[in-house]
């Protein structure tokens, strides 16, 4: 099959790029420390990941969230911001997947606060692959409404029919769908092959790397 042309390579984070889901599960259970409450296996706390910390926070705090939420929110922004390297890895591949596709315009949208995200880019040294980063804070509707993915094509001023999301949940592959690009999903993430299949994704890979056998 021939390789598709891509201009724009638009990537999620977690899940996708980074292993996140130790540092947001401290940083969950720490909050709920603070605040008086019981923790939560950190298990459970990462099966709450995706949507963004609002989301999170709203889940992990229960039928206690309209009570706590404010406080919640500033306590875990505070933890998470200082210590979201801490046990955050990069997924296999990352590098080299970046590198190669180096000469295309490469953004990423997220559902992580952007503070952090720069954070954990310029920690893993691959912030200056990125000519775009947005986050839930850049945007008035967060993923999957495609406006994080219009602005980034407003930014490159590539043709729509060459960009391409990448990401491990139905958020993304939504995303790409509600803004009519190419998606590919990645089953090594968050997600599930399963998920991405339901979902339409026109590519599912097992490896970063292997971006480069269907696009170019």
């Amino acid at each position: 099959m021939a390789k598709k042309r891509i201009e724009t390579l638009i990537f999620d984070l977690d899940g996708t790029l980074i292993d996140s889901k130790l540092d947001i599960a401290k940083a969950v259970n720490y909050t709920l420390a603070q605040l008086g409450l019981p923790q939560l296996p950190e298990e459970q706390i990462k099966g709450f990941i995706g949507g963004g910390t609002g989301p999170l926070l709203k889940k992990a705090l229960g039928d206690r969230g309209e009570e706590f939420f404010d406080q919640a929110l500033s306590i875990y922004k505070g933890r998470y911001l200082e210590h979201c390297t801490d046990y955050t890895t990069l997924y296999p591949g990352v590098k080299e997947a970046l590198a190669h596709f180096k000469d295309k315009d490469i953004a990423m949208a997220t559902n992580k606060l952007v503070p952090m995200t720069m954070k954990i880019l310029e920690h893993f040294e691959i912030a200056s692959y990125f000519t775009m980063v947005l986050g839930p804070d850049s945007v008035e509707n967060r993923k999957p409404h495609p406006e994080s993915i219009e602005r980034i094509l407003a930014h490159t001023g590539n043709p729509r029919e060459t960009a391409l999301i990448v990401g491990d949940s139905h958020f993304d592959i939504k995303t790409g769908k509600n803004a009519g690009i190419m998606t590919c999903g990645v089953t090594y993430g968050y997600g599930s092959r399963e998920v991405l299949e339901e979902c339409g994704a026109d590519v599912i890979i097992d490896r970063l790397e292997d971006l480069t056998l269907h696009f170019q």
